[in-house]
Parts: structure tokens; sequence; C-alpha cells
């Protein structure tokens, strides 16, 4: 079994771990179990929000109250545990810089520091939503509120979290991938620090003991998405708002940082540069003025996470040998990878992983489990539920999936492609990371799919064919005779396929071979 570290960071990194997880579902993370860290020092924000419901709907559809077990060929394979961690500036008394300091830093000379350090909006401005773009004081606060939380909270999820990781670097070499951008707050403050923290960390729990056998690696992600401009009036009241238009100016800058700095080179192998020309993409929102933080701000996803998912998959599949080579490398430390597409603008399997095996299988990992969308929560052809219910001739013995199963099932599916409210279509993740690929044919399935944006229309569509007739990967299509749907024929073939995995539960059970029908008629 594989065993890997991921942590996300700030509103960006939450969007990315989504991302992640997708492809766990999907199921790229055979035999693996992910333990994975969201931080942030804004847990009510809404794309937390919708992570904390992705990761229960997937954890809770792999077996209510169960132990969790990785698989391999099939979908939700992977095993994750789910560690969250956030510096409690939500109290009074702390929730800004200059009361944390009138109490963490008594002496004049201290005060005198941070006073020429910090300007005064600085100083005083509400940390509850972030750093908002002060990289320069979030460095020192969230590296402090890191060695903080495991000396205040031994039993606490950060605690457990430095715990596993060193438990994973004593019986071995161990990998971690950290995700954030590097033109916002938190990500951009946390990233830098990040490796010296956790060592500092694991150094106080275990009598001095460093993470020796780490190797470290991190998207550097530069400005890819805009928002509403603060107004006068928000900025007099904010103290610190962050503007979008200086998000690429803050790119450079941080790129400088991370050329020029040893220390940083040397704690990482490997940045993954990613972003896109522009920042011009922007997501719905109702409000007339910037949403700092807190269940109000609830970003859509983008493309450009999904590279960050799959940067996390490449360094997992690093060798050793080889990250161990560039660790010794003192001189030059970390190595820079990018990632380009070709002057179309069309997003194709192969950018996102360029070598033809790899390629491949998140050609099939992905088209199956869009496809298994379609089998989960639409009226018509809902298979998971009706076997559930025991509605299908000659398909029996999954009745005692437990309602809990089923529902967080239907959640995710419903997070991952669509759901319906009051008969309306609400889009999930792979719609909106179509939407910010410019629509039409620019990703990589028939854009009829996502062009259906009622309940009727996505009836309609034909599941069989989701690659159009112009599509290199139309031979993955299947056929149906006049008479027969596409989830008649699904049935027919699940009939005949009889495995279903040697698994501790139904649910488990019912998709292993939902997923191996899938296979069949998708010709992988």
């Amino acid at each position: 079994m594989n065993k890997y570290f991921i942590i996300g960071i700030g509103g960006t990194g939450m969007r990315c771990l989504e991302a992640f997880i997708h492809t766990c579902a999907m199921g790229m993370f055979d035999n693996s179990e992910i333990n994975l860290l969201a931080l942030d020092t804004d847990l009510e924000n809404g794309n937390f929000a919708r992570l904390q419901e992705l990761v229960d709907a997937y954890l809770k559809t792999k077996g209510e109250n169960k132990t969790q077990t990785p698989h391999a060929d099939t979908f939700f394979s992977a095993k994750i545990n789910f560690y969250k961690f956030s510096p409690d500036y939500s109290r009074t008394e702390t929730s800004s810089f200059q009361r944390i300091a009138k109490t963490s830093y008594a002496t004049e000379t201290e005060r005198d520091l941070a006073n020429l350090l910090f300007t005064d909006n600085v100083q005083a401005f509400d940390l509850k939503h972030g750093y908002r773009a002060q990289t320069h004081l979030g460095s020192m606060l969230m590296y402090h509120a890191i060695i903080d939380e495991v000396n205040k909270n031994p039993g606490g999820n950060m605690s457990a979290f430095i715990d596993e990781l060193y438990n994973a670097n004593t019986a071995g070499s161990v990998k971690l991938f950290i995700m954030g951008s590097v033109f916002g707050g938190t990500g951009a403050s946390s990233i830098p620090v990040m490796p010296a923290a956790l060592d500092t960390a694991v150094r106080k729990r275990h009598q001095g003991k460093t993470l020796d056998k780490l190797f470290v690696g991190a998207t550097l992600l530069t400005s890819y998405f805009s928002f509403i401009s603060p107004t006068q009036n928000s900025r007099e009241l904010q103290k610190i708002v962050a503007d979008s238009k200086n998000f690429s100016m803050n790119s450079q800058a941080a790129m400088m940082f991370y050329e020029d700095d040893l220390s940083v080179r040397r704690t990482y192998q490997k940045f993954y540069m990613l972003g896109t020309p522009t920042n011009d993409f922007t997501t719905p929102q109702a409000e007339p003025d910037t949403i700092t933080g807190g269940n109000r701000q609830r970003n859509d996803s983008h493309y450009i996470e999904l590279f960050c998912a799959f940067a996390a998959y490449d360094f997992f599949k690093n060798p050793d040998a080889d990250l161990q080579k560039i660790k010794d490398d003192k001189a030059s430390g970390v190595q820079y990878y990018f990632r380009s597409i070709d002057d179309s603008q069309k997003l194709d399997f192969k950018d996102f992983l360029p070598e033809n095996e790899a390629s491949n299988i998140f050609l099939k990992k992905l088209t199956l489990f869009t496809a298994f969308s379609f089998l989960v929560g639409l009226d018509n052809t809902d298979f998971f539920a009706s076997a559930q219910r025991g509605d299908l001739k000659n398909i029996t013995g999954y009745e005692d999936i437990t309602k809990v199963e089923l529902d967080a099932l239907l959640k995710y599916m419903g997070l991952f492609h669509f759901r319906f409210s009051n008969d309306e279509l609400r889009e999930g993740w792979l719609r909106q990371v179509w939407r910010s690929s410019g629509g039409g044919e620019r990703f990589m399935y028939n854009p009829e799919m996502f062009g259906a944006t009622t309940v009727r229309d996505l009836r309609k569509f034909e599941f069989n064919k989701l690659f159009s007739k112009s599509s290199e990967y139309q031979r993955h299509n299947f056929s149906v005779n006049f008479l027969t749907s596409p989830f008649d024929r699904f049935k027919e073939t699940f009939v005949k396929e009889t495995s279903d995995g040697a698994f501790a539960n139904k649910s488990e059970k019912l998709i292993k071979r939902m997923y191996d029908t899938l296979v069949k008629l998708y010709s992988f």
C-alpha cells in the first residue's frame, strides 16, 4: 500500500484538494492511503464547507461505520484520512495582530520591531478571514500557530497529522505535497515556512527527532481568477482587503522570492509552476462588494486546480532515488516544472499527464466516472438506488446497502457532476471545470452533455456517447440498437458481470461491479 501526505492551504488550496479528491474517487490512486490536511485561517469559508461535504460523502460511500480500506480497479479506491486545522483568530481578544502581539511579545523592543515591520492597518485588520495578501505577516503567524497548536493541543488534528507523518518517516521515506497559491494570503504565507514548521513540530513532539526521510513538493500557483475590486468604503471598514488586480504583480514578486531564497530551495525537491495567461476567470457573485471570507466565499472550480491535483500525482509517482538526488544537491536545490497546452487552448487528457500510459489511465478513469454519474441520481437511469431497493430484474443482494451509504453516494455524485433542486439542474465540479476552460469543445467530452441545462435535457442525453463524433476518443463510445437504451444495455451487461470483489460492504461491492461493467461497455 502506498502512503501519501498532502496539505491544501487557503481558499485556493481547498479547491485544489477538491480536485484531488475527485481523482481519488475516479480511481487514480489505487491501493493508496492519503493523509490529507486542510489548513486555513477561515474554516467558515464556503470552499472549505464544500470540501468537508465532499470528504464526508467519500468516506460514507466506502461504508457507514466501517474501517476504510484501499482497493484497486474501482471507484473510491483510495483510503482517505482527513485532518483540518485553523489558527483560532475568532476570539475578540486575539482577532488582530495587535492583540496577539500584546499578549505574546511583552518587551518594548519586540513591540518596536513589530511597528517597524508592519503598518498600523496591517496590525489592526481582523484575521478571521485570513491574511489577505499580507504574506510577510502571515508567514510568521502561521509558523507559530502550528507550533503553538502541537504544544497546547496534543490530541488535536494537527498533532495527529504530525504524528502520522513522523511514523511514516520512521518506517521509510515519505512524500508530502503542498497545494496553495503564491498570489494571495494564507497559501502564499504558508508554503515557504511549512516544511520548517512541520519539522519543528516533530522535534517538539518526538524528543528532537527530525523528518530526515521526507521529500516535499508543492504547486506555485500563480494568478488565474479575479473578483470585484473593493470599494473605498470596504477598504476603510476592513483596513486590509485583497485586490485581484494586484495578483499578477504578487505572482511575479513571489517567483523572484522562490528563485532567490536558498533556505526554501533546500527544503523542497520539486516546484510545479502553474497558472493561466490572464486572470479573467470570474465566479458568479451576487454581492456588490468584495467578499473577504466566511460562508459566502464559494468560488467556482477551475481546470487549473485539476492540473494541481495531477502535479501531486506526478510527484507521488517519482522514484525515491530521483528525489534523493535532488535533495542531496545543496548547490541547486529544488527543481522547477511547468505545464503548457497547445495553441488551440483545448484541454486533452495528455495535457494533464504527458506520459502515454499515464494519460490513458486518466482517460479511462474520468470517462468511466463520468458515465457512472449518469447511473446515480438521475431518476430515469438511477441504477444504484434501484439495485439497493431490489427493483431490478435478476439483480439482487444489494438491499442491505444502508440509507446513509446511498445518500452519501448521491451527495458525492451531485457535487462531482450535477444535482437537482426544485427540478432545476445545479452544476457540480465537472461542469464548472468545463465552463472555466471556455466551454464548447475545449474540454475533452461531448459538449452536448454540458449543454443540457435542464432535467429534461439531461434525461435525453445518451451517456453512451460521451465523446463527439470528431473526437479521437470516439472509439470508446458504445452503440445501442433503436429498441434499446444505454441504460438497458448497461443492465444487460451488468447481469453478465458476476464479480463484485471481495469487499467488506455491499456499497463497495455494487460500485465495483458497476465499474467492471463500464470498463467492458466503453472498451477499456
